[in-house]
């Protein structure tokens, strides 16, 4: 997995997450040290289960399956050791580290075109709205006589990733409703797909934002404007929230 983090710039937020992982679990220590030490012995057959995809997963099943095995794994040594009530303790930071995994390739592969024509015509959309005349085919647009290619790594699943990341964390540290973590989630699915098209068509506008340094600013700089968005929409489902509560 660390390989594919360093090598894999969709996945470079997985550095973080086993970091805020081990972090959840320290935060939450007293709550879940509190409760009694049930050990159970369903973790050895949850560990059996692991211990089975491992196997699968050197025998030819992949990255994926070998990490899911490594999470799996975890999950029955809880089980083991504390029980399940330990187990529900764990399982917000356990399912945190999902993000962490590797893509999963098949997945991957077919989400991977439709994102990426999604984004060229949400971007020739953007384009037109703002009087700039652009003329799409496929995913490639043509603004000011300049063919501008919406490649692969233009698709919107770094945003995606990182982005839901931070929502599920952002929810967790600043609300206690524990649906406010799958609200923010989902949130951020649209935010992100929007701010990739935005970036996309800031690119086919201004050739310089392209490729190199201004290119790699101008996502950071998007990347903020979504955390400040995800900000406004938590305040946003808390009115909503509030109203139904009254």
């Amino acid at each position: 997995m660390f390989e594919q983090w360093s090598n894999d710039e969709d996945m470079s937020h997985g550095f973080v997450v086993p970091v805020v992982v081990l972090w959840i679990v320290w935060r939450e220590r007293e709550r879940w040290l509190a409760l009694p030490a049930d050990p159970s012995w369903w973790g050895l057959a949850v560990l059996a289960a692991g211990a089975g995809m491992q196997l699968v997963a050197a025998l030819g099943a992949g990255l994926f399956a070998g990490s899911v095995a490594f999470l799996v794994s975890v999950a029955g040594a809880v089980l083991l050791l504390g029980g399940f009530a330990w187990l529900r303790a764990w399982a917000f930071p356990l399912l945190l580290a999902l993000f962490m995994l590797p893509k999963l390739a098949l997945v991957y592969n077919q989400a991977t075109l439709p994102l990426q024509l999604l984004a060229s015509r949400m971007a020739a959309g953007i384009l037109t709205v703002a009087g700039i005349g652009v003329i799409r085919e496929g995913n490639i647009l043509e603004v000011a006589g300049r063919r501008v290619f919406v490649a692969e790594a233009c698709n919107g699943i770094r945003y995606l990733l990182s982005l839901g990341f931070m929502a599920v964390v952002f929810a967790y540290l600043s609300d206690k409703k524990p649906w406010m973590r799958i609200a923010l989630l989902a949130a951020a699915v649209p935010i992100a797909i929007l701010a990739n098209a935005v970036r996309v068509a800031a690119a086919a506008w201004f050739p310089s934002l392209a490729a190199g340094t201004p290119h790699a600013i101008s996502g950071w700089f998007l990347f903020v404007v979504c955390l400040a968005t995800l900000v406004l929409v938590r305040r946003l489902f808390n009115r909503i929230y509030a109203r139904f509560q009254s």
